[in-house]
């Protein structure tokens, strides 16, 4: 749903504030819904009227959304201002020819290597964090679900935070900075003992969340024209969930086997790193660094 919902806030916004609303989008709301309430409400109506009760109850929210979009959505295909100056802005790029013509941007092929390691980082970091609190630091299981809730904190936090500071600084430097700081992450789960300060740590780096938004849809989404602009963001998100979201997970499993779990902190780690040199070679396209009208 998201390289059809991305479109949808992109063509919806303000320049100013397309990178805040599209992180608002894909970061901070499905933290808080997916990644704090969602658990907490899917939790308590399965202890109090059974799993099968629950289960069934995560398929109103979807109902819902459909009812909202039938009503509410406005059909992409008619053109509007801010629709025709993007497409003028971006005139390297062909109006149409499916996943060639998007692959032909410099920004598309330099963000989908770049999804396939940051969902590296992040699907390394969720599959093995809980495993190497418990095994190795001795956690209970009381501080280690607070330990964890500080990465959904994060999620909210930074899910907004980073986009809005791209929106005024560039896309380019929050994906460097922000990606710098996301690689510190998993070392301090390998380095901080303590969970209240391991929390405080997260919550303070876990920051790669944010930069989602960025790579998967923002950047490709101000680089190509509206006719290829669903198929770049399909590509980018579907090669990096394919490769660093299946591939990676398995390949540092074998490798936490054969040398200890430190090495799945160690891979997480360094796929950010590896982010922020891919950044390098990201072209600028925010409208307060480009001189495109922000109004």
């Amino acid at each position: 749903m998201l390289p059809l919902a991305q479109p949808m806030m992109l063509h919806s916004s303000t320049p100013r504030r397309r990178g805040l609303n599209m992180g608002l989008l894909q970061g901070s709301s499905a933290g808080l819904l997916g990644g704090i309430l969602g658990p907490i409400v899917t939790v308590w109506l399965a202890e109090s009227f059974g799993w099968r009760t629950a289960f069934y109850a995560t398929v109103i929210p979807g109902l819902v959304m459909a009812a909202l979009v039938l009503k509410l959505v406005r059909d992409l295909r008619l053109r509007h201002p801010a629709t025709v100056a993007m497409d003028a802005a971006t005139p390297d790029v062909p109006a149409a020819g499916g996943p060639r013509a998007a692959l032909r941007s410099r920004n598309v092929v330099v963000c989908l290597v770049i999804a396939v390691f940051y969902l590296t980082w992040f699907t390394t970091t969720q599959t093995f964090t809980p495993l190497y609190l418990a095994e190795v630091k001795g956690f209970a299981p009381g501080d280690l679900g607070f330990v964890l809730s500080g990465i959904g904190v994060a999620w909210v936090l930074w899910g907004a935070v980073v986009p809005g500071i791209s929106d005024r600084f560039g896309r380019k430097p929050a994906m460097v900075g922000f990606s710098a700081l996301a690689a510190l992450s998993p070392l301090a789960i390998i380095g901080i003992d303590d969970p209240a300060l391991l929390f405080a740590a997260l919550v303070l780096t876990y920051t790669g969340l944010g930069c989602f938004t960025l790579f998967m849809a923002t950047i490709p989404a101000e680089t190509v024209p509206r006719a290829v602009m669903a198929t770049a963001l399909g590509l980018i998100m579907g090669v990096g969930e394919i490769v660093g979201g299946f591939v990676a997970p398995a390949l540092a499993g074998r490798l936490s086997d054969t040398f200890g779990l430190d090495a799945s902190m160690l891979i997480s780690s360094g796929a950010a790193v590896v982010v922020v040199l891919l950044s390098l070679a990201l072209v600028e396209t925010a409208p307060a660094k480009r001189r495109e009208p922000v109004g």
